[in-house]
């Protein structure tokens, strides 16, 4: 008994299938590697910037009034709890991206997510 596979892949869409996997798995991929980059960066010069602070302190060249500071940082911390995400900041762009995501399958998605989780674990 001979099984065509030719045939039987045409047939399923596999190369589309496999198209859609591999360039949802590396556009995760890249997206995973960038975002965890550039955290790295955002950490590190935020880590700088108190450690500067500290250090200027510290030598008596800033006095810092930490009451002042708590209460700034709590405001923002307040302010934030309040934001509604609801707006979208670019109209139309949710419903675009959520079109494109559902005509092009559960393999883009999926592949994009492992992509991204590796993306992330690597970078």
């Amino acid at each position: 008994m001979f099984i065509d596979l030719s045939s039987l892949a045409s047939s399923i869409g596999i190369g589309g299938l496999a198209t859609s996997i591999g360039i949802g798995g590396f556009l995760g991929f890249l997206m995973g590697y960038a975002i965890k980059k550039v955290l790295k960066i955002i950490l590190i010069v935020a880590g700088l910037l108190v450690g500067t602070v500290y250090y200027l302190q510290y030598n008596g060249l800033v006095a810092l009034n930490w009451a002042k500071v708590q209460e700034t940082v709590g405001s923002l911390m307040s302010n934030f709890n309040n934001l509604n995400f609801n707006t979208p900041f670019i109209p139309g762009l949710g419903d675009q991206i959520f079109n494109a995501l559902s005509h092009s399958g559960i393999p883009l998605t999926g592949g994009f997510a492992a992509g991204f989780a590796f993306g992330f674990s690597k970078g």
